[in-house]
């Protein structure tokens, strides 16, 4: 493609929409290519090289970064010859291992059938990924010149928490900025919002002895036991009956629970783990207060249950204007695409776009058209139509952004 700087006198919808479908193939096979890469989370480096190539070939140099050679975040920026404001596309290249159950043939095979895209990471998010960086190329190559520049971002470790990724690098201050978009799938919608996030794990731990006997005191297991039912009753007593308008209430989950070696012992060691969704009013201090209370109190009535705990990860609340400047150009976008009127709403979940905001206060929405549903399911799924018109969205959401 020829990439050139001096900006055209208008680029519209119907440039834009004539552009990507004249290089859709390229499109398609950029996404292709990072889906069939695999990068469960901690395994990201050999993704990180296909979206190195893909940058290159934009005409971008790319820079990894990270705080050790294993864990690398990709960063490239697109500067015009005008000074203005920085744009920031935000995504993650890890994704979740590949569900049981899936029916493909190949868990990352990228294949195309039917107008649809599979593969692990298709949904989430590397379809977002894709999108933005075409949507640079393809800008790049009819001549716009941006008014600022364009930082586009692909993180490790998202799936855990950030602390290797997101959350390294705000602290290096490597992602300041005006606005941006943060590409999660989002069923087309602009979710303006979403809840914290504050995981722990908990370990409770005993004696291990031959379980032809009973325990002198308790297993490990039932340590545990002990402690999810009590954190149960809290959730249904408490945690369930608060309110919130966007978000109906907070959620208290125990979704992992790992104890004993053998059928014949009595469990050593069970190791628990917590999901909180908290809601606007809430904080990571107030929820591990609330939780670490009822843990102490059963610690103080039976000075058996003693334990230990280690924090997970805790994502900060997403709060983003609904009339800021970069969801008006969102919602303008859409409508300009699909010729439909855009929706913005929150949801339960948590983005890297919230640690971004935490820091710096960037107006980051998630934005993206796959369906959440399809995040880490069985045949996770990208439709190749909605793939296109992201990258047409993107596109004209950076022109309205940046002339």
């Amino acid at each position: 493609m020829d990439y050139g700087k001096d900006e055209p006198k208008m680029i519209g919808y119907k440039e834009v929409h004539e552009t990507v479908q004249t290089n859709k193939v390229m499109a398609i096979e950029c996404l292709s290519a990072l889906v069939q890469t695999p990068s469960t989370t901690g395994q990201e480096m050999a993704v990180s090289q296909v979206l190195c190539d893909w940058l290159r070939r934009a005409g971008l140099q790319p820079k990894v970064i990270g705080c050790a050679p294993e864990h690398p975040n990709v960063l490239a920026e697109w500067f015009g010859d005008k000074p203005g404001k920085r744009f920031i596309f935000n995504g993650h290249m890890d994704t979740f291992a590949p569900a049981d159950g899936d029916q493909m043939p190949e868990p990352y095979s990228g294949l195309v059938k039917d107008g649809v895209l599979y593969g692990r990471g298709a949904a989430d998010m590397k379809g977002g990924d894709a999108a933005a960086l075409m949507a640079v190329t393809f800008l790049r190559s009819m001549g716009f010149n941006p008014r600022g520049s364009v930082l586009l971002s692909y993180m490790c470790d998202e799936e855990n928490g950030g602390q290797l990724g997101v959350k390294w690098l705000v602290q290096q201050e490597l992602l300041n900025g005006d606005f941006g978009i943060c590409m999660e799938p989002t069923d087309r919608k602009v979710c303006i919002g979403h809840s914290g996030i504050y995981r722990l794990s908990i370990t409770y731990q005993a004696k291990p002895v031959f379980s032809g006997n009973a325990h002198p005191t308790k297993n490990a297991l039932e340590k545990a036991i002990i402690a999810i039912r009590e954190l149960y009753l809290y959730r249904d007593q408490v945690v369930r009956k608060k309110s919130d308008p966007d978000y109906k209430s907070p959620t208290l989950e125990v979704t992992t629970l790992h104890a004993g070696n053998a059928t014949n012992v009595h469990a050593g060691k069970a190791t628990f783990s917590i999901d909180y969704r908290h809601v606007p009013g809430e904080t990571h201090e107030s929820v591990s207060h609330a939780i670490l209370r009822i843990l102490e109190a059963l610690k103080a009535a039976d000075s058996d249950m003693d334990f230990s705990y280690n924090l997970i990860s805790d994502r900060p609340v997403l709060e983003v204007p609904e009339d800021s400047d970069i969801v008006r150009a969102c919602k303008t976008a859409y409508e300009q695409v699909t010729g439909s009127q855009a929706i913005c709403y929150k949801r339960h979940g948590g983005s890297d776009a919230a640690s971004i905001y935490a820091h710096n206060g960037i107006p980051m929405p998630n934005w993206g058209f796959a369906k959440i549903g399809y995040a880490g399911s069985i045949n996770e799924q990208f439709s190749v139509a909605e793939y296109l018109q992201s990258i047409e969205c993107y596109m004209l959401t950076l022109i309205q952004m940046l002339s």
